[in-house]
């Protein structure tokens, strides 16, 4: 199920500008609530709708992320909403966090708000389940110490940004043209 827009307009949690309801936006809402309410994540460490442009040589493609999570300013964690299955979509946030702009992004977490997985991306290690899974802020120093971050071959990230483009552009949940990333 593609996400279409409600035709309202609400706040955003994040950043507290006007966005449009879409149909999952209420569940991206939730999550960064619980990011911030819960687990005590500051608002300032958490990117929504973040852009990822991927090169495909003569053609390129854009992801939208729900959430980029950020440790000591680098990203660590892309956190995603799926409309499925969580186990569906694993393969296709590992490699997304493996072709990030910054270098690989060290963990995934995949949720589709009843059930979560976090996922360590350098060797695809599913570390936890259950939506207890979600990391509070302070758990990831300890996340982030563990020697996660590392660089991919060029011919493997190349391989890497073909998985991103099949598998989200046969799943994709957001319509670039209908939730795009709020203005500064």
């Amino acid at each position: 199920m593609h996400e279409v827009s409600l035709n309202q307009v609400i706040t955003d949690y994040l950043t507290g500008q006007e966005i449009t309801l879409t149909t999952y936006e209420d569940i991206r809402q939730a999550l960064a609530r619980i990011l911030v309410e819960e687990k005590g994540y500051p608002v300032s460490a958490i990117e929504s709708k973040y852009c990822l442009d991927l090169d495909l040589g003569n053609e390129s493609y854009q992801v939208i992320l729900d959430f980029v999570i950020y440790y000591n300013q680098k990203p660590l964690i892309v956190l995603g909403f799926c409309p499925g299955a969580v186990s569906t979509y694993i393969t296709q946030y590992v490699s997304l966090c493996r072709v990030f702009p910054q270098g690989p992004v060290p963990y995934t977490l995949v949720t589709d708000s009843k059930d979560a997985a976090l996922i360590r991306t350098r060797d695809k290690k599913d570390l936890c389940r259950g939506f207890r899974c979600i990391p509070a802020w302070e758990d990831l120093e300890s996340l982030s110490e563990d020697d996660v971050y590392y660089t991919l071959p060029e011919e493997r990230l190349e391989k890497e940004k073909r998985v991103v483009y099949a598998m989200f552009a046969l799943s994709d949940g957001c319509c670039t043209a209908k939730c795009p990333k709020p203005t500064d």
